[in-house]
């Protein structure tokens, strides 16, 4: 028994550092990827008069003028985006609805399972977390994150699912491994429930179970319920960075990156050199119109006859 025990403690550990390392490792390799070519839409938040549409490259002799932008209200769409899905509900509310709370479920089980290793890291240093006190605060946060994540994530759930089947619109875009998710994560969100209904009301058992993590304490009595739990969610935690969850980290570069890197090309600057870099890399591909084996610069200043091609 205390072999099993130390084993799921390990994988919880190895769950964790997994999805970090992961999302640390992608993050880092969009970021040093090369100049995207960007998207041009406007507005673009940071823009002055971004409420009316255009850009400051319409403004006479722009090159002339210092540039102003704003990253609070780059920050700003990016968050009302992240909390309110403003978009979906623009473009489809009944949609919306569903994906809407079924993020929200994502959210809150996330935060539950941190607010429940707080209180463990808490309780391993001598506090007890409690109803009554200065632990109160996180001891009612927690259960209602958590409760309110369980039963938001099972409705989103089951709601996305129903959604993707009957819609012809987004049915026509489903695949196995999109109703292979929704399941595994109702699952996830449904096990959750089923301990804290059934067996822990008052997450005392979850802040123990962390309380063993933490202290990799093979000897600690673990409800079945919440161990169903805590493998579903440590597979939750190593399936993520396989679907389509990556976009969370990847939102974020597209549109600091692709949609609002309107970055002027000047004589000098950081985007010449890296456009620069990017034109002197060999063309590794063959085409009747492009010479194997020459840089963009090359190719592009000495084209070949369309009349040779023929």
């Amino acid at each position: 028994m205390e072999v099993a025990v130390i084993i799921l403690l390990l994988m919880v550990w190895a769950s964790y550092l997994y999805i970090g390392g992961t999302y640390t490792y992608r993050s880092i390799k969009y970021a040093l990827m090369p100049v995207h070519l960007r998207w041009e839409l406007y507005p673009v938040p940071h823009e002055r008069d971004a409420e009316f549409g255009g850009s400051f490259m319409q403004e006479v002799e722009w090159w002339n003028k210092p540039i102003k932008k704003s990253f609070i209200k780059d920050l700003f769409f990016i968050l009302k985006d992240y909390l309110t899905f403003f978009q979906y509900f623009r473009l489809n509310k009944g949609y919306w609805a569903v994906i809407y709370m079924w993020h929200v479920g994502f959210y809150l089980i996330v935060a539950f399972h941190g607010l429940v290793a707080l209180g463990a890291i808490f309780e391993v240093c001598g506090l007890h977390i409690t109803d009554s006190g200065g632990s109160a605060v996180l001891y009612w946060i927690t259960i209602v994150a958590g409760v309110a994540g369980f039963a938001f994530g099972c409705l989103g759930s089951m709601g996305v699912m129903a959604r993707r089947m009957n819609d012809p619109d987004l049915n026509l875009f489903a695949t196995p491994k999109h109703f292979f998710s929704y399941i595994f994560y109702l699952f996830v969100f449904l096990s959750g429930l089923i301990a804290w209904a059934g067996f822990d009301l008052h997450m005392v058992e979850y802040r123990e179970f962390y309380h063993a993590v933490f202290t990799l304490d093979g000897e600690a009595v673990l409800d079945a319920a919440l161990v169903v739990h805590a493998v579903l969610f440590a597979l939750f935690l190593f399936y993520m960075p396989s679907t389509q969850a990556m976009h969370y980290a990847t939102k974020f570069f597209m549109y600091f990156a692709v949609l609002w890197n309107d970055g002027p090309n000047f004589q000098g600057s950081k985007v010449e050199g890296k456009l620069q870099k990017l034109l002197k890399q060999t063309v590794t591909w063959s085409a009747p119109h492009l010479q194997t084996g020459k840089d963009w610069v090359e190719i592009c200043t000495n084209p070949i006859d369309p009349k040779e091609v023929e």
